[in-house]
């Protein structure tokens, strides 16, 4: 089994959304301070910080009640994970365990699950960037490193990195698409006996804490959110670095840049990040040459192209 076929079993929500994404149009947005966007380029890598200092951390606890609602409301459900756990070779206890490991080291795996979280960004209806993500993430001096989606996901497939759409969703919303997953699983149950207990086993895990880590309140649709997930638990492909970020020391991962022609994994620099924008600021001109100037360094010829100024009155 390839890795699509896995996702359409485990994943078939972001199985379909990946058949039916237009990257044509749809691009990534990836917003922040002007002054995190240089150190970025400048360190030659995206950070990816600890789910627990994410602007509302509580989003993982939405995430693991949902499972726990669906799952413990319901004998149906718990029948059934009993037979595919039994039925995969991994005794018919194991998917309890995972969840009950879940709820007992919740503050565990959001510590240890790092993130970069990215907005779809449509270059007609978001040209100059999103008002409420230079509200939210700008603070008066920001930028938006557009990103092509494709050229990532292919960059990144050598990484031990996961990359989700955010889902919305209401509890009986969850509900529904955890039994179409488990009904999936279900029905492919003779390709997944074929393969190794622990292989597919891994995969499930993958799956659940993949959604965890994706889904929030449908009050947050607006943000249109996808995320980068790494877990420092895995064999590590990414370097780490210590910094302080608001007063917070803190450890990142960092997916690395490749400036042009420059060998080796992580993001080649001008095919992945297609565009800058410089978000509503007093010294947007300033903030403009600097980061222009940056791209230059990396070897990118049409840097005065690629870094645009928004002109979305922020107040």
């Amino acid at each position: 089994m390839n890795e699509f076929d896995f996702l359409k079993i485990f994943r078939p929500i972001y199985a379909r959304r990946l058949e039916r994404a237009d990257f044509s149009r749809m691009h990534f947005a990836y917003y922040t301070s002007a002054t995190t966007g240089l150190n970025i380029l400048r360190g030659r890598s995206l950070w990816m910080r600890s789910a627990a200092c994410m602007n509302d951390y509580r989003e993982i606890d939405y995430g693991i009640q949902l499972i726990n609602t669906a799952v413990q409301g319901s004998a149906r459900r718990q029948a059934q994970m009993k037979r595919i756990a039994t039925s995969l070779g991994w005794g018919e206890n194991m998917i309890g365990s995972i969840l009950a490991d879940l709820n007992r080291n919740e503050r565990k795996f959001t510590t240890h699950t790092y993130l970069a979280c990215v907005s779809e960004h449509d270059y007609e209806a978001d040209a100059k960037g999103r008002l409420s993500m230079w509200r939210a993430y700008g603070r008066k001096t920001g930028v938006a490193f557009i990103l092509h989606p494709a050229a990532v996901i292919a960059s990144t497939k050598e990484l031990a990195l996961r990359i989700a759409p955010v889902e919305y969703l209401t509890g009986e919303q969850f509900t529904r698409g955890f039994d179409r997953m488990m009904n999936n699983v279900e029905d492919h149950i003779d390709e997944l006996k074929s393969g190794e207990p622990a292989t597919m086993l891994e995969a499930f895990i993958n799956m659940m804490l993949t959604s965890i880590f994706s889904i929030k309140n449908p009050g947050f649709v607006e943000e249109r959110e996808w995320r980068f997930i790494y877990q420092d638990a895995m064999v590590d492909k990414l370097a780490y670095d210590l910094v302080s970020v608001d007063g917070i020391p803190q450890v990142i991962y960092k997916l690395p840049w490749r400036a042009v022609g420059e060998q080796g994994t992580g993001l080649p620099i001008a095919d992945t990040l297609e565009q800058i924008i410089i978000g509503p600021s007093q010294y947007a001109d300033v903030i403009e040459v600097a980061f222009t100037r940056c791209l230059r360094e990396l070897g990118v010829k049409d840097a005065a192209e690629r870094v645009v100024k928004s002109n979305i009155p922020l107040r």
